[in-house]
């Protein structure tokens, strides 16, 4: 216990909260009678961290209960995800991460339990991934930047960690961009730095991660990976706009909220509807807006759905194995 960080967040015993969801549950009595663990399996500080603190007031009250978060980082996420998969599936645990990012990680480097068992309670929003390049080298589009590498003039290609490695595999085999290295960053900050400093030419990484690199002149944006566009930069062109094959199930982290295998369908329920009615605050939306973090709710399946098409599309189109030798360069 000595190892986590905890945030006690005190909930508003309103007779009022989410009224007709709280009740008789599978399991006997009350649901919740008591403390909701969130895992972030991050540093605090970081994107998730950030936003599970910001709805946790409100998710308290709405839940009518207290919601802790507890941040257990380590391994590439594997260590938090790893802690949830393990815990009681009653409810009183959940957890908040990108399927994306994760689930890749998990390709890479397999962990002791599968990420396809746990159940969706929510998706809460996206951020686009983008392709940003050194302004400085005025790359125009895609075209140009894939023809700087079919020239040799650029041979390198940032990512954060071996998370986004599937998006620039993905541009070699897909959009035939013959980068010859993926160097690794550990966060968005040193991303922008690299291509700020010319370290490399052009590089993968969320919106919201590239924000201020953007508007302090430090970066430009090439091209939006999700047909969806960004929010971020609603300007930007998508690779759709630019003629290129769509691949929106990498093009954008989904924010999901998890519990463990076999957690109740009626308290998931509970739950998700409680985080419906906290991502569509009012109060969370002008949040959203102020931060330049979209918050959108879609249910349970949609999280599951989420989950269940980057394990089965990702191997398929790209070698798994290609993957790990790139990572372990």
């Amino acid at each position: 216990m000595d190892r986590r960080t905890y945030l006690q967040l005190a909930g508003v015993g309103g007779a009022a909260s989410l009224a007709g969801c709280l009740g008789e549950l599978t399991g006997g009595g009350d649901f919740p009678d008591g403390t909701i663990t969130c895992i972030v399996p991050f540093d605090e500080g970081g994107g998730s961290d950030v936003i599970v603190r910001q709805m946790a007031d409100p998710l308290s009250e709405n839940l009518d209960t207290n919601i802790e978060v507890t941040n257990v980082p380590g391994a590439g996420a594997m260590r938090g995800i790893g802690q949830l998969t393990s815990e009681d599936a009653d409810g009183y645990t959940i957890g908040k991460f990108n399927p994306l990012t994760t689930s890749i990680q998990a390709m890479i480097e397999p962990p002791d339990f599968e990420m396809t068992d746990l159940e969706g309670v929510a998706t809460i929003g996206y951020n686009a991934v983008v392709v940003v390049a050194d302004p400085e080298e005025e790359v125009e589009g895609m075209d140009d930047l894939i023809g700087r590498y079919e020239d040799e003039e650029f041979e390198t290609i940032g990512g954060l960690g071996v998370h986004y490695l599937v998006h620039a595999s993905f541009f070699r085999e897909l959009y035939d961009m013959p980068w010859d290295r993926y160097i690794q960053y550990s966060g968005a900050g040193p991303i922008n730095e690299a291509i700020a400093s010319g370290e490399v030419p052009a590089a993968v990484t969320s919106d919201a991660g590239a924000a201020s690199a953007v508007e302090s002149g430090d970066a430009d944006v090439v091209a939006v990976l999700t047909s969806q566009g960004s929010e971020v930069f609603p300007d930007a062109e998508t690779v759709v706009d630019q003629g290129y094959e769509e691949i929106d199930f990498v093009g954008q982290v989904t924010r999901s909220v998890w519990a463990p295998h076999e957690t109740p369908d009626d308290r998931i329920e509970v739950l998700s509807e409680g985080l419906q009615e906290t991502i569509e605050s009012d109060e969370m939306q002008a949040w959203a807006d102020e931060s330049g973090n979209p918050l959108e709710y879609n249910g349970p399946d949609h999280a599951n759905e989420t989950l269940e098409e980057i394990w089965s599309d990702v191997p398929e189109l790209v070698d798994v194995d290609d993957l790990r030798d790139e990572a372990g360069d």
